[in-house]
């Protein structure tokens, strides 16, 4: 798994940004995306499994409304299914510049339940709105911050009754972009993340690890691999009980494919856990 980016620290997170794609330093923005009618088009197909073991991968402690969050919660970092497959791992193509159209409709939904978001990942097209609802009976504070080059906050956002729901306007995804959204409201092991996209090539991998990107003009294309970071590195008290947590770099991996007219072509992507660096 070849990994490239560097590590920043920001709202209790450590995380990675890819140099070479979302929240890094080179530009986010290729030429504009051209939505055109795709004839011929193919399927690029596969999943993304685990080697090796995922079971040192440890849970969160709870630190505030146990009596509705319960004592732990499992981490959202790493969920693998059948046959080791990931779940939430990007696919992506690369640089695509003319393709089919970008799927517009309601507002995407991040929602608070039961003390996580859901979803873990989310895909959010340039340009739409966000809605963020809390279904818990508790106060959520939703804090969004965007990744590239230097973390930024751009938008911060409490939400103390069940069933509050706030719309995020465009203006805040007006450029490809990584998301982080954490929880300020004393719940440090909430993270979820949305990725602001220019084009509609892009999936998450499913329950079994499975993801499928159709409607792609013929022609030759890089497809890369994002997964957050899994592990652990340090985490910061207070009072004797977890107050942030710090996180290892992110993972990422390309394959070059060869998409040809109405063909069916399968990538497979393998997720290799670094071994454990924690302090």
């Amino acid at each position: 798994m070849s990994v490239r980016g560097h590590v920043c620290v920001f709202a209790g997170i450590t995380f990675a940004v890819a140099l070479a794609g979302w929240g890094g330093d080179a530009p986010l923005s290729q030429s504009a995306y051209e939505e055109i009618e795709v004839k011929d088009g193919g399927i690029i197909r596969g999943t993304v499994r685990l080697v090796g073991d995922a079971s040192a991968v440890e849970s969160f402690e709870v630190t505030k409304n146990e009596e509705y969050c319960g004592s732990e919660k499992p981490s959202p970092r790493l969920t693998v299914g059948p046959n080791n497959g990931v779940r939430n791992a990007v696919i992506s193509i690369e640089g695509i510049t003319r393709g089919k159209a970008i799927p517009r409709g309601a507002p995407p939904v991040l929602d608070q339940r039961e003390c996580e978001y859901e979803p873990h990942v989310l895909i959010l097209p340039v340009g739409a709105q966000l809605e963020i609802v809390n279904s818990d009976p508790i106060l959520h504070n939703v804090h969004g911050y965007m990744l590239r080059a230097r973390p930024r906050s751009i938008f911060n956002i409490a939400q103390p009754n069940k069933g509050q729901s706030v719309l995020i306007r465009a203006r805040r995804f007006r450029a490809p972009e990584l998301v982080l959204a954490t929880c300020d409201a004393g719940h440090p092991w909430m993270s979820a993340y949305i990725l602001v996209t220019e084009h509609p090539y892009h999936a998450v991998t499913d329950a079994n690890g499975e993801f499928r990107l159709d409607g792609v003009p013929p022609g030759s294309y890089r497809v890369r691999l994002w997964h957050e970071g899994v592990a652990v590195v340090e985490t910061e008290f207070e009072g004797g009980r977890a107050k942030k947590y710090h996180f290892e770099e992110s993972y990422e991996s390309t394959q070059e494919v060869v998409v040809p007219p109405g063909g069916n072509v399968t990538v497979d992507f393998e997720l290799a856990l670094r071994p454990s660096t924690r302090d």
